[in-house]
């Protein structure tokens, strides 16, 4: 398990060892950011979305950032008339550099934002955003945001199309099993069938203090055996609930997501 502790060091020195012609650099040359407003759907929802604009060479980070990077973060506890705030992830993309994998996105992404709002017209989305954003090195960003949002707004063709390109739900339940190993635990999850030709997976926990390496997949008799290594804050096993275990499987075509897995 060495390699993965060597991945969050180097991940750590790629944020805070910037280059100097990085840091020059005016940061609204690299990232641009605003609040897409949206328009309000069934009573009680509104649909708006995050959108990022990237200088080419730059990309940001998936809620699974893959070996290296920062994962977003998003706060909208101060908005005005707005109760609760689900994000939404499109599918990122899967790329290597050098031995290390990432997942995120270039060039621009949309976050569509799902609310839940009081029936009223004053209501303002207000966000801090914090991102990564890399290229040779990864530099953390944190966005101040505000819109106003009018309930007789159109519906913006942009976020609902960013709605339809996140993973779809895996049809069923994956087995997946748990055992002791170096540094931590090892994670073995079996898919029972598949169509599309997967070649790459992330596995989430909900508990950012494990860290999960990057998965191996092996077929087997028309089943996908997806396997990672999991490093505890002690390095002894632990409890880990098989509901908050989130599969993502991806391939040329889409992607596929499954949440939560029953014991083999």
């Amino acid at each position: 398990m060495k390699h993965a502790m060597h991945r969050i060091i180097t991940c750590v020195l790629c944020v805070f060892c910037l280059a100097m012609p990085v840091v020059a650099q005016d940061l609204d040359e690299i990232v641009q950011a605003k609040l897409r407003p949206g328009w309000r759907m069934a009573k009680g929802t509104h649909m708006a979305a995050l959108q990022l604009d990237l200088a080419s060479g730059w990309k940001t980070y998936w809620r699974q950032p893959g070996d290296s990077g920062l994962a977003p973060h998003f706060d909208f506890s101060q908005s005005e008339g707005v109760q609760t705030v689900e994000v939404v992830y499109p599918t990122p993309e899967v790329s290597w550099l050098g031995s290390s994998r990432n997942i995120g996105y270039d060039t621009q992404v949309i976050f569509p934002l799902q609310l839940s709002v009081d029936d009223t017209a004053g209501i303002t989305l207000i966000g801090r955003i914090e991102i990564g954003v890399c290229r040779e090195l990864c530099i953390p960003i944190t966005l101040d945001l505000s819109a106003q949002l009018s309930a007789q707004a159109p519906v913006d063709l942009l976020i609902e199309t960013a709605r339809a390109a996140v993973p779809k739900p895996g049809a069923g339940k994956l087995t997946c099993a748990f055992s002791a190993a170096e540094d931590g635990m090892k994670l073995e999850i079996i898919v029972p069938s598949f169509e599309l030709a997967f070649d790459h997976a992330a596995i989430e926990l909900g508990n950012q203090r494990l860290w999960v390496d990057t998965p191996k997949l092996e077929r087997q008799d028309r089943r996908l055996i997806v396997t990672t290594q999991i490093m505890t804050p002690t390095g002894q096993p632990m409890a880990i609930g098989r509901d908050g275990v989130t599969t993502t499987l991806f391939s040329p075509n889409g992607a596929i997501e499954y949440r939560g897995c029953l014991g083999a």
